[in-house]
């Protein structure tokens, strides 16, 4: 099988991931701060030393990074434990539906006051038009897609979180595609947060949230902490307070391997290695199938290792059927993106997505175009 659908969840892990995985389940076995055997000790010094990578990689400080269940966890904590009635929000139409489904749950449940800002043909955001929204009204949250699943398409996300700041407006970063292939650091979002399985190369069930320390957030979960005082109210601290129940160990030892690899491929290496890819693609798309295809977002400026296209005489099920056929794994339909396909004009079925990892050859990638051919 010939997999394309990195953005979805990455495959396959590098080697070191899955080494960690074993290591852990062999060696470890045993949750970080539920004792003080020196199996606790390695598991505590595992988990704290994954939590400074990524503290490092969003520019906190260590204590204020939570282990979630992944990206949806994590903007459902960050949501509902920042925002409160009547609260004024704006985002963006590139978002994914675990910021856009909490955050029309909170204006039905809590009256939460949303707008919601177009983006262009290509998916792309006009700062201009985030800094009307914002000027329009007090508003308490700035929520933005920094790399969109659909077209690919990087938004300018330290320019649009210098424009909360001015308005006196948190902001907050969902991460999910970028984060392992471009800085995060220096953005100037108040929270980040993100999935492992995706662009960060680590097992699913695992994500993060990291936020500065000026943001308070109530935590949104209860239960055990691993704390050594017994206590039967919920702890407030961080990270305590927001990793309630057994940490997933597992995925934490593999996502620290995952880390330790991008450090020694390079961010920057990884993601020029898969834009090429990606290049190589596009131009064999219009090459072969010409007047057949559309070809979604953009084909330079800042990007991750997406093409979406459609096709003039098949549907995305259809085609994503005709690929699977050939033993080709993309993803077809709209990825869970409810509000995008609007804007870019793909509202009756979606699109076909093609995500390749680093593990993907041009050669590979391009036997879509011979499968879609005629």
């Amino acid at each position: 099988m010939i997999y394309l659908d990195h953005a979805a969840t990455s495959f396959p892990k590098p080697p070191a991931v899955l080494a960690a995985v074993e290591h852990w389940f062999r060696d470890i076995g045993v949750s970080a701060a539920r004792g003080d055997g020196a199996r606790c000790r390695a598991a505590s010094t595992l988990t704290e030393s994954v939590r400074a990578a990524l503290a490092k990689l969003c520019g906190v400080r260590r204590e204020r990074v939570a282990f979630t269940s992944g990206a949806t966890e994590s903007a459902n904590l960050l949501l509902r434990g920042l925002l409160r009635a009547g609260d004024r929000v704006v985002t963006t139409a590139a978002e994914h539906s675990a910021v856009a489904r909490p955050l029309r749950a909170l204006e039905r449940e809590r009256g939460l006051q949303l707008e919601i800002v177009p983006v262009d043909r290509h998916g792309e955001v006009d700062p201009a038009a985030v800094e009307r929204a914002l000027r329009a009204r007090r508003t308490h949250l700035l929520v933005l897609n920094h790399g969109s699943n659909v077209t690919g398409v990087v938004q300018d996300a330290a320019t649009l979180c210098a424009l909360a700041r001015a308005q006196g407006c948190w902001s907050a970063l969902d991460a999910s595609q970028t984060a392992g292939v471009l800085p995060l650091s220096t953005l100037g979002a108040d929270a980040c947060f993100a999935s492992a399985h995706k662009s960060l190369l680590a097992p699913p069930g695992l994500g993060f949230l990291a936020v500065g320390d000026g943001l308070q957030l109530t935590p949104g979960k209860q239960g055990g902490t691993g704390s050594s005082v017994a206590l039967d109210t919920q702890p407030v601290t961080w990270p305590e307070g927001f990793e309630p129940g057994t940490p997933n160990g597992p995925a934490i030892a593999g996502l620290g391997a995952a880390l330790a690899f991008i450090e020694a491929r390079g961010a920057h290496a990884l993601l020029r290695d898969e834009l090429a890819v990606v290049d190589a693609l596009r131009t064999a798309l219009v090459d072969r199938l010409g007047a057949r295809v559309r070809l979604l977002g953009r084909a330079a400026g800042a990007r991750v290792a997406v093409v979406s296209f459609t096709l003039q005489d098949l549907d995305p099920a259809e085609a994503g059927l005709v690929l699977d056929a050939a033993d080709i794994h993309v993803r077809t339909g709209f990825h869970c993106a409810p509000w995008i396909h609007k804007d870019i004009g793909t509202t009756q079925g979606g699109c076909i997505r093609v995500s390749p990892g680093p593990f993907i050859a041009t050669n590979e990638a391009l036997a879509v175009v011979q499968a879609l051919a005629p």
